[in-house]
């Protein structure tokens, strides 16, 4: 009995550990329109992936074409959403550009940009509990909304410059998405310093189903109605 019993004890101390699962938050695809012809595309996903038992880490991963231009942007992120990485890169008809990478580390914000004319460098003091926002992007929208409605403020790395936004409830309202209407929340984020607008559309999981830039006259909706798959 006690040579089964040290067996065991054994077999559970050799055992390989499982692998945490990375949960899928969110993932799909924006078609961005203006005056109803198709100008460019957004490809994301939201992921969680397990660091310490009971904490996570988000990453996101979100890749923008517009014309030419392809833009990769990745964020890294903490398990109660205050950023912790960011870079992004992008080509012009299939020629590397300008690649951008930001370190956070508690409100100190580093950043480094490399160009064909050589590298410059940059820091912040972030405010506290302050987002990443960039221009062009949409997926990170969806954090601002999860702070609202109020004010929230967030650096845009493309400017390398920190903004306050007030995010608006505007209530309920429904978007469609292949033909399928969906319940929606419409919320509408300003910029402070500039009064520029973007109008969110977010299901009842707060994920993003449309986004409307209104000074530029673009509208970004959903390829497919989001869904949450775990891996």
């Amino acid at each position: 009995m006690r040579h089964t019993l040290l067996s065991l004890s054994l077999l559970v101390l050799w055992a390989p550990a499982v692998p945490a699962q990375v949960t899928v938050v969110d993932e799909g695809s924006f078609t961005i329109t203006r005056a109803g012809t198709r100008v460019g595309r957004e490809d994301f996903s939201i992921r969680h992936v397990p660091t310490t038992p009971g904490a996570y880490e988000t990453l996101t991963r979100g890749v923008v074409v517009a014309g030419a231009r392809r833009t990769t942007v990745d964020l890294n992120a903490d398990s109660l959403g205050r950023p912790v990485r960011f870079q992004s890169s992008f080509t012009d008809d299939g020629r590397a550009g300008e690649s951008y990478r930001a370190e956070i580390t508690g409100r100190r914000y580093s950043a480094r940009a490399r160009r064909q004319v050589g590298e410059s460098a940059r820091e912040l003091m972030l405010p506290p509990d302050a987002l990443i926002v960039d221009d062009g992007v949409l997926h990170p929208l969806q954090f601002v909304v999860a702070r609202g409605p109020g004010r929230v403020m967030a650096v845009v790395p493309s400017r390398g410059l920190v903004v306050g936004l007030t995010v608006e409830d505007l209530g309920e309202d429904r978007v469609s998405i292949a033909l399928v209407a969906i319940e929606a929340r419409r919320y509408a984020v300003r910029e402070d310093a500039s009064g520029t607008e973007r109008q969110v559309w977010v299901d009842r999981e707060g994920r993003v189903l449309k986004v409307a830039m209104v000074s530029d006259a673009l509208v970004a909706v959903r390829d497919e109605a989001p869904r949450t798959v775990a891996r």
